[in-house]
């Protein structure tokens, strides 16, 4: 059953990306069906939804959906839009941002600057995939915010540990230095940390030193919640006081920004819906 919705996602990706495409709007899949390219058995990787990061103009876009296609959950980076009843996609005007202004500013920039490189369509599956080198920092951003907020889980650690495992040699300063300048440092050493005790990768193929207390405090996270916390039954659960208080102790420059950023966001929703 897996196999075959593997295969029905990737059918709607790639009718998906035509429809963009049609529209004169580039794009590439992000994610689930992004990163299960660089599993050894793609179709094996469980995805959930179709994300699809598009180059568009937001208003216009948004006029088109909201023309054609019944719209949910529209928030700053995406929104929720029916084209398919057997599988569901998130359309992204932004992959996702960080809560701290300051290096979520520099984060955006530097997803301008990528967008264009991402948004190739590889003529084999008929839809476009980041690159490894961008997977290594964008997923990286992307399950800290799961942690921050919603939950990580272990699909996230094997995600990256596929990420790493195909990242060019090369490239492993490039991205350090990038995740140095999102100030992404601690989550990458907690992560590397987990890579290395649990998932045994090879300390020549981190991407920077381990750190074992960030990463027994990332391994307690996954291991007592999961993805989006489901697992949780004590005092720490998604929006909790006490797990923003428990995560300014470890990632401060990112916890004490998400009041702040909820607040704004509620304010924009208010003035885009």
């Amino acid at each position: 059953m897996t196999v075959k919705y593997y295969e029905l996602q990737c059918k709607r990706a790639k009718e998906l990306t035509l429809i963009f495409q049609k529209k004169g709007i580039p794009s590439c899949v992000l994610k689930g069906i992004g990163f299960s390219f660089l599993y050894p058995t793609p179709a094996y990787r469980q995805s959930g939804d179709i994300d699809i990061w598009i180059d568009g103009d937001r208003k216009k876009v948004m006029a088109w959906l909201k023309n054609q296609y019944e719209l949910e959950h529209a928030i700053w980076h995406h929104v929720e839009a029916k084209f398919f009843n057997d599988v569901s996609s998130e359309i992204h005007f932004h992959p996702c941002w960080m809560y701290n202004p300051i290096n979520n500013r520099r984060l955006q920039r530097w997803f301008e600057e990528q967008k264009r490189a991402q948004m190739v369509v590889n003529r084999d599956v008929g839809f476009a995939v980041p690159s490894v080198k961008f997977n290594a920092v964008y997923s990286l951003v992307h399950f800290y915010h799961h942690l921050i907020e919603e939950g990580i889980g272990v699909r996230h650690v094997v995600d990256y540990y596929y990420i790493i495992k195909n990242l060019n040699c090369n490239d492993i300063e490039i991205v350090n230095d990038e995740l140095r300048y999102f100030g992404l440092q601690r989550i990458a050493s907690a992560m590397m940390w987990v890579l290395h005790e649990v998932c045994g990768m090879h300390m020549t193929q981190l991407i920077c030193s381990p750190n074992r207390k960030e990463g027994l405090f990332l391994l307690d996270e996954v291991m007592r919640g999961g993805n989006f916390g489901h697992y949780r039954n004590d005092n720490r659960r998604r929006n909790s006081i006490v797990r923003l208080w428990v995560l300014m102790k470890h990632y401060p420059n990112e916890a004490i920004w998400v009041v702040p950023w909820k607040m704004w966001h509620k304010c924009w929703r208010v003035l885009n819906s």
